[in-house]
């Protein structure tokens, strides 16, 4: 019997300009890309950091973020005047790691090595035995600052001396696209990092197309993106943008037999996998319009995320740490439960979507395995795959140009 035909091809390909050839796996298998990825691109691009300003409300309230593929660890702090400020996280004295908690509340912090003190605003305030010092000014040795800005209330950092792009003019067209979502509505339930053997393009690169849905999900999502109409989850609307950044949108089967428990979380609440078919879709979704809208991905070059849907949103990044290294986080975030259904309701859509993408990078870290075998140089991508594409022809066409640049 033959397999269903889908839907009919969208075009995505052609219509953002994209060529249709293989592509070349040595940008996901070469210790050398990765380091001129790193020099190109990572160092220059604003960083989501996955948290919200107003999980730090109150003055003094902080976190730490390491960014491995910098080799950098970065303070994100509140201070006594209310004003968010993000430091260097090193001691202007010997470079010791200053702040060795993950977050907290604090007036400042002392270093462990020699007691130099600073105030939550970077400034040093005390030296012992400060006399001993040559032609020295407390003035001069405040915490490094880091480029800090929010954007719809999710902090991103910049390394750049002076970065080259503001970080609106980095998010593009999500600047109007995104811009009706009530983010400040919702709380984080949930966070999960994991570390993945596996190139950060590789490990994306699941993340970015329905296609392999019907195949690694069959078991913790056999029907809820997939159906007789669309048996291969093909993306109902894209939007890749030329910075870029992309849009899709993620069709949700709106025949999707819910489960005696799917039917108990959703009866409470919004759940991952409800298929809403634009039933309850908050102001800032539904770009298509489509009958059988389910949820939309929303990245932002290079490789993190913002992905919203009917009552909830979740954050994720593909962190790169190395070559075959990458660490996958996500936070989701929900309404404020007001009742313990709604709770139950909101842990189970967490669960679904822990399980999928788990799924999702066990494939990724065999895959890597393949490719680094050299067993295939290229790889080809269908019409349904033009965001994966986008990806590889961005971060190509950027690092030759960093390179042309340098020349």
């Amino acid at each position: 019997m033959n397999a269903p035909a889908g839907r009919p091809k969208c075009g995505h390909t052609q219509a953002f300009g994209l060529d249709t050839g293989p592509v070349s796996t040595a940008t996901v298998v070469s210790p050398d890309f990765f380091a001129r990825e790193r020099e190109a691109i990572f160092r220059h691009q604003w960083f989501n950091l996955l948290k919200r300003a107003d999980e730090i409300p109150n003055p003094g309230d902080f976190f730490v973020r390491d960014i491995e593929v910098l080799g950098v660890s970065v303070i994100v702090v509140r201070g006594q005047d209310g004003q968010l400020r993000a430091f260097h996280n090193v001691c202007t004295h010997r470079g010791n790691r200053l702040v060795r908690a993950a977050d907290g509340c604090v007036r400042g912090w002392q270093c462990d090595f020699h007691g130099w003190t600073f105030a939550t605003d970077g400034t040093l305030q005390f030296v012992p035995d400060e006399g001993q010092f040559f032609d020295f000014d407390r003035r001069q040795h405040g915490l490094p600052p880091v480029h800090l800005d929010t954007w719809a209330g999710f902090l991103f950092v910049n390394f750049d001396q002076t970065p080259r792009q503001t970080l609106e003019q980095a998010m593009g067209d999500f600047n109007q696209d995104l811009k009706p979502f009530p983010f400040h509505e919702m709380i984080c339930a949930g966070r999960w990092r994991y570390h993945v053997r596996a190139n950060w393009k590789v490990t994306m690169n699941a993340f970015q197309e329905g296609y392999h849905v019907a195949f690694v999900h069959k078991r913790s999502a056999p029907d809820a993106f997939t159906g007789t109409d669309n048996p291969y989850c093909n993306i109902s609307y894209m939007k890749l943008q030329p910075n870029g950044n992309q849009h899709l949108s993620v069709p949700g089967n709106p025949r999707h037999d819910l489960s005696p428990t799917e039917q108990i979380a959703f009866k409470f609440g919004s759940t991952f996998t409800q298929g809403t078919g634009g039933r309850g879709a908050y102001p800032g979704t539904q770009q298509d319009k489509s009958a059988d809208w389910g949820f939309e991905l929303n990245i932002v070059f290079p490789f993190s995320r913002i992905n919203v849907g009917a009552g909830w949103y979740y954050l994720d990044a593909f962190w790169p740490v190395g070559p075959n290294e990458t660490v996958y986080e996500l936070a989701y975030y929900f309404p404020k439960p007001n009742t313990a259904a709604e709770m139950i309701s909101q842990e189970f859509s967490k669960i679904v979507l822990r399980d999928l993408s788990r799924e999702d990078l066990y494939t990724n870290e065999v895959t890597q395995q393949a490719l680094n075998s050299a067993a295939i140089k290229s790889i080809v991508l269908s019409d349904q795959e033009a965001a994966v594409r986008h990806l590889y022809r961005t971060v190509e066409r950027l690092v030759a140009q960093a390179e042309g640049e340098g020349a």
